[in-house]
């Protein structure tokens, strides 16, 4: 409560000393009119100052900023009512005035030729004005943007994640919106809409305020299009085959997709979900994973594009489909599989830090993996201001198949061989509607997986503790996890002037079994290990809940505070052994969240939370489990206790007719366990792991921001990103206890420049700097890389493109490694089609090295890359 009284303080600090006119605009029978937009300016001036909005009660409040005058001008307009305008005292005042009601015609305003505009809550980027001769898909105009940013195929605005990807405002692909971005032509793209603090569920608009961002593409006109490919090329033989045709219609919507290639693209990523779609109710459209448990050793893949490196075979098709019918009911159905086969090769070399000494391994490695999915889904949904129903069933089925060629310290071959099968099924139902003025919902969630998995071995590990110190052939370690889950809500909710509160309740079950032996063989001998290696666990919680949302809002403050109040009963059942019979507890996990929009251009917020978590049910085995072929685990646990606290201040500012963007963020974590993990190291590297009755603590501190900013007179985007964070941890190793300490820099510059029509281009730095500090060692980590495209363009139809890539570091014996693509391409307009040439790699760098660390072990990794590759290719539009 001292955090959000520190808050209070600040803020009225900040808007201590400015002047605020405020007051209700009424109409004739004297009822609040809201949605009245009202600006100020100085007396004889067309230049507007400031403008706010009047809330639901037909109250407003303005800033003015302006000193040097004694008196301002307010208009006060509505498209229902004349406008009215008068002249007041630049002093703190509260004026009322009746408003007459009138329908006026506006002229229209041309706005196309603002690369950024707004419009109430919706920033508006024309396309155009960030669109250069070599952009094909959407996503390419996407990245450019200011104030937005992409994270690989995530989209952020302002820092944080967008909560909706629509096309025309319909939601097609629910999160899984990389095959649209990364397919839909440019072109056919008008505006890409930002809509601020949406409330997607509009049931729930002007009864909870929404912090997050929604995106929206608004076509030029209803339209099938899409995107293909087709490429072959050389070293090895190489193919590239995309086919994407989309359907965007008014009430119907289709994306269909097949993708096969082995040049290094991960087309799977495509189906990525970003979100869930449930919102504040809490449904869900994807489904979770079974609990792996078992893995072949791997060598860390680099951290730059996956087309220098990934060495791959995929397979995907795909087909999503929506049908909005006139009740407002949408219809929507997915289906998709994928087979990915791919290669890795590398060396790891992994210095142990003890307390007594440092323990050193190598391993070199080559491993292949299999990894086939199928998802169907059909999802019903209604999305009315009277009316939300939502239903959500999917079925998912995964097959991995890996295996692992390994030489530990340049003398032991050690094979492993692992399976992984999960299957899911998952149905989830929310609905809500007024009942007079109460607003009532109901959600549910079911969920089942049942999630096989094996690792075998060859020779065996662990010969001390598995077959008597002596050598033997091989060890097989057996999973089978299964899962059932349910979760229902009942909730109410009720607004009564500025307030509203939503008692929720809820009845939440889960249950989990884990069924694992180990089997050795030696001499085509079989034996079944005793019970130190078996597990026969059956674990359940249920949960009951009472929930209290409480929110205020008014004027320029919004505040929530959200206070669960939840009880569990834990029960395991291990070895036929009932080690925990209705285990009783309870958690209260208040927190808070409060905003302060300033005006049209700055907004504050903060959020604070307290609590304890039970978990670790998972852990209740006493059996040994072989995780990776030099990794053993054990825990014999108990219901394992986190206290844990944070906090977060933040400041977004925007100022869309100069394309100006920036934010910044602190935020802080503190987690107290009354448990530890300990690590027990040999001679060899091969660590086992336990739990202990042990207290710990990790601490975090993370401040970072952005900046961001369209120079329209050059064509340029510049952006600027950078973090700084501190953290620390307790670990137990070798049973001494120890705290790592960690400080990391990074940072990143980016300009975009499209202002020439006959070259254009891009460059980014990034730079990062990491200290770790463990068991009186110290590492730090320093990477500078720099990237730098360039197009030129000889004539209308020719254009190259070079791309320039430079890794830094600061590992001893590294080189900087430098790498350079090249692309011709020529353009068919009459086809609106492409033809390309591309080379990569073109120094044909075979190695990536890179380093990181962890609070037990210093990890250093040798990646074999891509080799120099040439495609030809055409690409066209549908």
């Amino acid at each position: 409560m001292r955090y959000l009284l520190f808050i209070f303080l600040l803020l009225n600090q900040i808007t201590f000393g400015q002047t605020t006119i405020s007051g209700k605009l009424l109409d004739d029978q004297n009822k609040p009119i809201n949605n009245v937009s009202v600006s100020y300016k100085k007396v004889g001036s067309t230049a507007l100052l400031g403008f706010t909005r009047s809330d639901n009660n037909g109250l407003y409040s303005l800033s003015v900023k302006v000193t040097d005058v004694d008196s301002v001008q307010l208009d006060f307009q509505h498209m229902s009512y004349a406008k009215k305008s008068v002249i007041v005292s630049n002093r703190s005042a509260s004026y009322s005035y009746q408003l007459t009601q009138q329908v006026r015609q506006i002229e229209e305003v041309k706005v196309a030729n603002l690369p950024v505009f707004r419009r109430k809550d919706t920033i508006n980027y024309d396309v155009n004005a960030f669109t250069s001769k070599q952009d094909r898909v959407i996503a390419d105009i996407i990245k450019k943007l200011p104030g937005i940013e992409m994270r690989g195929d995530q989209i952020l605005y302002q820092g944080k994640p967008i909560q909706k990807y629509m096309v025309n405002n319909l939601d097609l692909m629910e999160g899984r919106y990389g095959l649209i971005n990364n397919n839909l032509p440019a072109d056919a793209v008008k505006k890409v809409q930002v809509v601020e603090n949406d409330q997607p569920i509009k049931i729930l608009d002007s009864l909870v305020f929404s912090d997050r961002a929604s995106l929206n593409l608004e076509l030029k006109k209803f339209t099938t299009t899409g995107t293909g490919k087709v490429g072959v090329g050389y070293q090895p033989a190489l193919w590239d085959l995309n086919l994407t045709p989309m359907t965007f219609g008014k009430n119907f919507q289709m994306v269909n997709s097949f993708q096969t290639n082995n040049t290094g693209y991960d087309a799977s990523k495509d189906l990525n979900a970003f979100y869930t779609g449930g919102m504040f109710f809490g449904t869900r459209s994807t489904i979770s994973n079974g609990d792996s448990f078992l893995a072949v050793r791997n060598v860390s893949s680099p951290s730059f594009d996956e087309k220098k490196w990934l060495d791959n075979k995929i397979f995907l098709f795909s087909t999503n489909a929506l049908q909005k019918l006139k009740s407002g009911l949408e219809l929507k159905g997915n289906l998709s599989y994928y087979h990915d086969t791919r290669k890795r090769e590398g060396f790891t070399a992994t210095q142990y830090y003890t307390s007594e000494d440092i323990i050193y391994s190598s391993e070199s490695i080559s491993n292949s993996y299999r990894n086939q999915v199928f998802d169907v889904g059909v999802l019903i949904e209604k999305n009315e201001k009277d009316i939300y129903l939502r239903n959500s069933t999917k079925f998912q089925k995964k097959w991995n198949k890996d295996i692992g060629n390994l030489l530990f310290n340049s003398i032991d071959q050690i094979d492993q061989y692992r399976n992984y099968t999960d299957e899911a099924l998952m149905n989830s139902l929310s609905m809500a509607r007024f009942i007079g003025k109460q607003l009532v919902n109901i959600t549910s969630t079911i969920q089942y997986n049942k999630t096989p998995q094996q690792l075998v071995v060859n020779p065996g590990q662990f010969e001390d503790l598995l077959n008597a110190g002596n050598p033997f052939d091989q060890m097989k370690q057996q999973v089978l996890f299964q899962k059932f889950s349910i979760e229902n809500r009942l909730g109410f909710m009720r607004k009564v002037k500025y307030w509203n509160f939503s008692p929720t309740i809820e009845l939440n079950y889960e249950q989990n079994k884990l069924n694992t032996h180990v089997d050795i063989t030696d001499n085509n001998q079989q034996i079944v290990l005793g019970q130190d290696y078996i597990n026969a666990m059956n674990n359940s919680q249920l949960g009951l809940a009472l929930l209290m949302r409480i929110g205020w809002e008014k004027m320029k403050w919004k505040f929530n505070l959200n206070t669960p109040y939840r009880v569990y009963y834990f029960n395991v059942h291990q070895q036929d052994i009932k080690t925990l019979d209705n285990e009783l507890k309870n958690t209260f996990n208040p927190t808070a969240n409060l905003t302060y929009l300033m005006n049209s251009n700055n907004e504050l917020s903060s959020s604070l939370s307290v609590g304890k978590t039970y978990g670790g049910l998972n852990n209740f085995y006493n059996g040994y489990i072989i995780s990776q072929y030099r990794t053993m685990q054990r825990y014999d646990a108990r219901l394992l206790r986190t206290d844990n606290q944070s906090a977060s201040i933040s400041y977004n500012y925007k100022n869309t007719l100069k394309a100006n963007f920036a934010n910044i963020r602190y935020s802080y974590a503190n987690d107290n366990r009354d448990y530890m993990f300990s690590s027990s190291i040999d001679e060899l590297g091969r660590r086992t792991t336990t739990i202990v009755d042990q207290n710990s603590r990790n601490l975090s501190h993370n401040l970072s921001g952005g900046l961001s900013r369209f120079f329209t007179s050059i064509k340029t985007v510049a952006k600027l990103n950078a973090t700084v964070s501190w953290s620390s941890s307790d670990f137990l190793l070798n049973n001494v206890l120890d705290k790592q300490r960690g400080k990391g820099q990074s940072g990143s510059l980016e300009i975009i420049n499209s202002l020439s029509y006959l070259v254009s281009g891009d460059y980014k730095m990034i730079y990062g700097r990491n200290k770790n500090t463990f068991s009186n060692s110290e590492q730090l980590t320093i990477y500078n890389n720099h990237y730098l495209n360039v197009v030129f363009y000889p004539s209308d139809k020719h254009s190259f493109i070079i791309s320039n890539s430079l890794y830094t570091n600061n590992l001893k014996n590294q080189k900087d490694q430098y790498f350079l693509d090249f692309t011709y391409r020529y353009r068919l307009n009459k086809w609106k089609t492409d033809i390309e040439l591309n080379g990569q790699n073109l120094f044909n760098n075979s190695q990536f090295v890179q380093e990181f660390s962890n609070n037990i072990e210093l990890i250093q990794s040798t990646f074999e890359l891509r080799p120099r590759q040439f495609i030809i290719s055409t690409r066209f539009k549908f």
